[in-house]
């Protein structure tokens, strides 16, 4: 009898181990489906935050130092009007399928598409030392990648696409914005706006960073020209600089 029940409790036992495994097994596979569908709309590290803190549901922000880059494609309005809407479609995605990866592999959060711009910032949710040296070789490796998309629309007959990409440093606001039923994890303030600006100003394959940006890097990058620029809705006069590369 003695030896029944312990045979009976070891079976129990391993029944529970057993389901529990499986319990165990189930949340890992709910928890790499969310992170893989949430992942394409919000960076990891939201994502992330998401998961292991409820609390980064809440809406509000606060203060941080980020770098922001901002970037889109010289004429593309007059490009598409000549072309099919699959070959927009195409040609789009092409463009910002690279982006995104360029992107991710320097830590930088995709803020938003805005038709073929790109608005991401280096900074937050997480903070580095080095958010404005990675954002500059993120643009960097931006521009060089557009060489292989190009090669790669000349073979399909599309036309080839230039960029321009706005760098900025500044403090804005990072957090949850909207409503409890619909918000993104976003950012607001001037700094933002005096990117745009600046990125209107680039031309197709220009860098172009703010003085607040190259006093803020640590590592040898190529400066080229630079200038004052005045533009609409801003009252001073902004300081930007080229990026032509890293120095050698």
């Amino acid at each position: 009898m003695l030896l029944q029940a312990r045979i009976k409790a070891g079976i129990e036992r391993k029944r529970w181990h057993d389901r529990e495994e499986q319990y165990r097994q189930q949340l890992e596979r709910n928890e790499k489906f969310i992170r893989a569908t949430f992942g394409r709309y919000l960076s990891d590290e939201i994502v992330t935050d998401i998961l292991e803190r409820p609390e980064g549901l809440e809406l509000g922000g606060d203060l941080r130092r980020v770098t922001i880059l901002m970037s889109d494609i010289r004429g593309f309005t007059t490009l598409s009007e000549h072309l099919a809407p699959a070959q927009v479609v195409t040609l789009i995605n092409r463009y910002l399928g690279v982006m995104v990866d360029i992107i991710m592999e320097h830590q930088g959060t995709i803020d938003e598409f805005i038709g073929d711009a790109i608005l991401a910032v280096f900074g937050a949710p997480q903070h580095r030392d080095d958010d404005a040296a990675r954002a500059v070789n993120c643009a960097l490796a931006m521009q060089s990648a557009m060489d292989g998309i190009n090669a790669q629309n000349r073979a399909e007959g599309l036309p080839e696409i230039l960029t321009g990409i706005a760098l900025n440093t500044g403090d804005v606001i990072a957090g949850n914005i909207g409503s409890e039923r619909r918000s993104k994890y976003g950012f607001v303030g001037h700094p933002m706006n005096v990117t745009s600006r600046i990125e209107d100003r680039t031309a197709g394959g220009e860098i172009l960073a703010s003085d607040s940006t190259v006093c803020g890097l640590h590592g040898d990058f190529a400066i080229g020209a630079s200038q004052e620029i005045n533009v609409k809705g801003i009252d001073q006069s902004i300081l930007v600089h080229q990026i032509l590369g890293v120095s050698k």
